[in-house]
């Protein structure tokens, strides 16, 4: 009896995975997914570097919104040139870093970075940082897939 239950359970149970969708933001480098992480609603990330010039750190906070992702805020050590005298709507100093908040410019449901050769890009989600090669192009996805399609991306990207 317990032989004849276990396909049709299997069958059922990788059905049900293939109907679950989920929220995720994918990490692409030109190999296809690097990572992928789930997200419900609403959630925020950001980009860190080095200024190529500057040679200070520079950092800006993205909110996903749905699948939607706006820059939210961004940080810096110094003003030099092409950097705007305010944008959103709060701008301080705090801890060394010049601070300009509440930006609230959408994006779109992608985000493109080109790395340069001594920026030391890094993504930054949640707790886990991720150094992004020198002189590559990276894209930041939102995307609805199947829990199925998330699992097996999940378990992929862990062996690369």
């Amino acid at each position: 009896m317990k032989n004849k239950l276990l396909l049709p359970i299997t069958v059922l149970l990788i059905g049900i995975l293939w109907f679950i969708s989920v929220s995720v933001i994918t990490l692409h480098d030109y190999n296809g997914v690097l990572r992928t992480f789930v997200y419900h609603d609403e959630t925020d990330f950001s980009v860190r570097w080095k200024h190529s010039v500057e040679k200070e750190e520079w950092e800006e906070m993205f909110q996903v919104k749905g699948t939607t992702i706006y820059i939210d805020s961004t940080r810096f050590k110094t003003f030099g040139a092409g950097v705007p005298s305010n944008a959103g709507n709060n701008t301080f100093i705090k801890n060394g870093w010049v601070y300009m908040t509440g930006i609230s410019r959408k994006i779109g449901d992608e985000l493109f970075i080109r790395t340069g050769k001594t920026t030391q890009h890094r993504f930054i989600y949640g707790n886990e940082t991720i150094h992004l090669d020198k002189q590559e192009a990276y894209n930041i996805r939102t995307e609805e897939r199947s829990l199925a399609n998330f699992i097996w991306l999940k378990v992929s990207t862990r062996m690369r």
